[in-house]
């Protein structure tokens, strides 16, 4: 396998390159779970198209979105000072120093944070919680699964081992699209995770009941308790 770039268009992730590239990237986070890589990679998918050197509308500009995560403006990524970066700045050709392999420099970028774009809320405050308030629960139940209760870090959805949260949680955390296109980006992020693992996504664990303090409203906590008790009797 290799990176594979160009100066315009993305790749589809069932061709060559697209599949090159997504195990390119899975490669760069190898603490993760397969959840969490195949997340990330969706989300990609619906911002660079898996291409590594993708302007924003196919249009050169340092304010526009750059690369395969899209990072907005363009100049913040090229500029940053992170070491490795061979960006491509045009749509037309191959600029001087330019390197498909910059590709896994976004990765790391986004791996360690280094632009300080992660958002722990797992929300945007141009989303809407009425307009969007299935959205609204469910980061709720997100938040109390995966993270603290009220924030999760980038840490914690390393960890996550369920694909359909590990979408939500990339999406709103990181990439932040103005409109927030779940259902399509969850449904990407199942074939992406078939690519990397050869099989359909498991069933979402159930994860462990949250101790006291951990942003659980109570009255969950006594129902799981009150089920508990139920149970064992």
């Amino acid at each position: 396998m290799a990176w594979h770039a160009k100066p315009s268009g993305g790749y589809a992730y069932t061709s060559a390159e697209g599949t090159d590239n997504i195990f390119e990237m899975a490669g760069c986070f190898p603490a993760w779970t397969d959840e969490a890589k195949a997340a990330t990679i969706a989300n990609s998918f619906h911002e660079g198209g898996l291409n590594p050197w993708r302007w924003q509308g196919d249009s050169f500009g340092l304010s526009r979105g750059y690369g395969l995560f899209q990072f907005t403006p363009g100049s913040g990524y090229i500029n940053s000072g992170f070491p490795g970066i061979s960006p491509n700045l045009s749509t037309t050709s191959i600029t001087s120093g330019a390197t498909p392999q910059d590709g896994m420099t976004q990765c790391e970028v986004v791996g360690t944070d280094y632009l300080h774009k992660w958002v722990s809320s797992c929300w945007r405050s141009y989303w809407n919680p009425q307009t969007y308030n299935n959205l609204y629960a469910y980061r709720q139940d997100v938040l109390n699964r995966w993270g603290s209760g009220s924030s999760i870090s980038l840490a914690q959805f390393g960890g996550c081992q369920d694909l359909d949260a590990a979408t939500f949680i990339f999406l709103a955390c990181f990439e932040g699209p103005q409109v927030p296109n779940y259902d399509v980006r969850k449904n990407t992020a199942a074939k992406i995770y078939e690519i990397l693992t050869g099989v359909t996504p498991p069933t979402p664990p159930v994860p462990p009941t949250p101790p006291p303090g951990s942003g659980v409203p109570a009255w969950i906590l006594k129902k799981i308790a009150d089920r508990n008790r139920k149970v064992m009797l």
